[in-house]
């Protein structure tokens, strides 16, 4: 006699095995309950997550630019022969469409793939874009570099991730305020910038000015698009090609460059560019542009 249950013993055995079946029963149903409420707290989460477009990063919402607004100047280095630039065009546009106001694109042309292939080609070349180029250690193009002339900052090729690195600039308040005057007389392009020290720093500064002409019609090897229509291209540096030194006065500076027009430049989009550089770390704390005929 079993002295648990009072039973012989295979009685008391078998009792013991199916209490313990109907415990395994039970441990393996809740077991697929477990299974079954992960999915279905995983299947909720994957489909309520919101679908997020191409390009990613640092992409945020923002204001309207003001004289206060930082504006993130942007050198990308291109050419006509370029076979991947278009990529980075498209790039920039994109940028400016998102970011308008706050940054200023600047396309140079310079480099092997910017040579004109005979005197039939636009020759889109600079003093000042060549000298920037090779400070860079020429960077294969398409590159960009973002608020800065520092060889550290190029980004070379990446054109899906350009967008995401405005982010890093935009919005920010501008330690200077630049205030361009533009004028139009015979055949000379004169600029006046009245700049305004809201945030002084302790490095020298250095200012540059530039002529960029929009809407280009000329050859670009990579695209279907003939002719194709170059943007935000820079024409001439007006001021000396290493800037001219800032000084304030009571937190006050003024500059002023006059230029003679160029036969081939289409005025009606010109703009004028000035900016204003750190002259130890080449930093670019912010720029202005404004178009010289309204």
């Amino acid at each position: 006699m079993c002295r648990w249950c009072m039973s012989s013993g295979a009685i008391c055995l078998w009792s013991i095995c199916n209490h313990f079946f109907n415990i395994l029963i039970k441990m393996e149903t809740m077991k697929h309950l477990i299974l079954y409420f992960i999915l279905t707290l995983f299947i909720a989460a994957l489909t309520g997550c919101d679908e997020i477009d191409e390009p990613y990063g640092n992409q945020i919402e923002i204001e309207e630019a003001t004289e206060l607004t930082r504006k993130a100047v942007i050198f990308e280095f291109t050419g006509i022969h370029c076979t991947n630039c278009p990529d980075g065009h498209v790039a920039i546009e994109n940028i400016d469409s998102v970011y308008h106001g706050h940054v200023i694109p600047i396309s140079v042309h310079a480099g092997f793939f910017a040579q004109p292939h005979g005197s039939e080609e636009p020759d889109f070349r600079t003093p000042f874009g060549n000298q920037l180029y090779e400070s860079l250690e020429e960077p294969s193009t398409p590159a960009v570099i973002f608020a800065s002339m520092n060889v550290d900052d190029a980004i070379v090729g990446a054109t899906a991730s350009w967008q995401g690195e405005v982010g890093y600039f935009v919005p920010q308040y501008t330690k200077y305020i630049i205030e361009p005057t533009v004028s139009l007389a015979e055949n000379a392009i004169s600029v006046n910038y009245e700049i305004t020290e809201r945030d002084a720093v302790a490095s020298e500064l250095r200012f540059y000015t530039y002529i960029i002409e929009d809407h280009i019609e000329g050859p670009q090897t990579g695209s279907d698009i003939n002719p194709y229509d170059h943007r935000h291209v820079l024409r001439k540096c007006i001021s000396n090609l290493n800037g001219n030194t800032v000084n304030f006065t009571n937190g006050n500076a003024n500059l002023s460059f006059t230029t003679e027009v160029d036969e081939n430049w289409n005025l009606n989009n010109v703009y004028v560019v000035g900016i204003i550089v750190d002259g130890s770390t080449t930093e670019i704390y912010t720029g202005e542009q404004r178009k010289l005929i309204e």
